[in-house]
C-alpha cells in the first residue's frame, strides 16, 4: 500500500482591492480551506477561479513560476481582477 500523502490546508488572503468589490472583500480577508470544510467569507465567482490552485496546494503541488515552492501564489479575481488573492499552504495535523 503506498504512503498516505501529506494533505495541507490552504489559506488564501486578500492583498490587494484596487476598487469597491460588490462581494466586499477587503485587504486582510482571510479564508482557510479544510479537508471538507470552508472557513470564512468568498465570493463564489472568485472561490470558483481558484480550485485548480487550491486543490493543487492541498496535495503538494507546486507551480514553476514560483521561485520557492512553499512561497504563497497569487490570484485574481475574475472580475476584471479587482481583487488579489495570495494562496498559501499550511501543514494538517
Amino acid at each position: 500500500m503506498p504512503a498516505k500523502a501529506k494533505r495541507y490546508r490552504v489559506k488564501v488572503r486578500v492583498v490587494e482591492v484596487k476598487s469597491p468589490c460588490t462581494a466586499g472583500h477587503r485587504v486582510g480577508d482571510e479564508v482557510i480551506f479544510e479537508y471538507n470544510q470552508v472557513a470564512g467569507k468568498l465570493c463564489f465567482d472568485a472561490m470558483c477561479s481558484m480550485m485548480a490552485k487550491v486543490h493543487s496546494l492541498r496535495y503538494g503541488g507546486q507551480f514553476p513560476w514560483l521561485k520557492n515552492p512553499d512561497d504563497p501564489a497569487r490570484h485574481s479575481c475574475p472580475d476584471g481582477s479587482n481583487v488579489v488573492f495570495e494562496l498559501s499552504r499550511i501543514l494538517s495535523g
